[in-house]
């Protein structure tokens, strides 16, 4: 995978890992139960996280496309648009392509942001 470097000055590059990168692994750990997650974090053009996932698997998609499956795309970053996370901020969490129920925008603490999220996903795991 090439990585374009939008911006020399931005804080991951050179072997630092992005800002938002904790608060990633938090949400690998608590999304490990779905049979489809990826969840990927840098500091390009501003900090942010993107969840891509979905509650059946790559198999069930019909035409093999993410889309078609009962998936979601959830974009994290911090809040107020802020460009870079620094450690104690808020974020926001917003759904860009949502496949399930609803998901409402919501600003808070990390942990209470992938605490909802991981909320929901129950709530969708339950209705199905």
């Amino acid at each position: 995978m090439v990585t374009v470097v939008q911006d020399i000055s931005r804080p991951d590059i050179n072997g630092t890992p992005p800002k938002m990168s904790e608060i990633a692994q938090m949400i690998k750990r608590r999304l490990k139960r779905l049979p489809y997650v990826k969840v990927h974090t840098d500091d390009n053009l501003c900090s942010s996280i993107t969840i891509r996932g979905a509650l059946d698997s790559p198999e069930q998609w019909r035409n093999g496309i993410f889309e078609n499956g009962k998936s979601f795309l959830i974009i994290i970053m911090p809040e107020k648009r802020k460009r870079y996370y620094e450690s104690g901020d808020k974020i926001t969490a917003e759904v860009r392509m949502n496949r399930l129920g609803k998901f409402r925008k919501s600003t808070a603490s990390p942990e209470r942001i992938v605490q909802r999220i991981n909320e929901w996903i129950n709530l969708q795991t339950s209705n199905e």
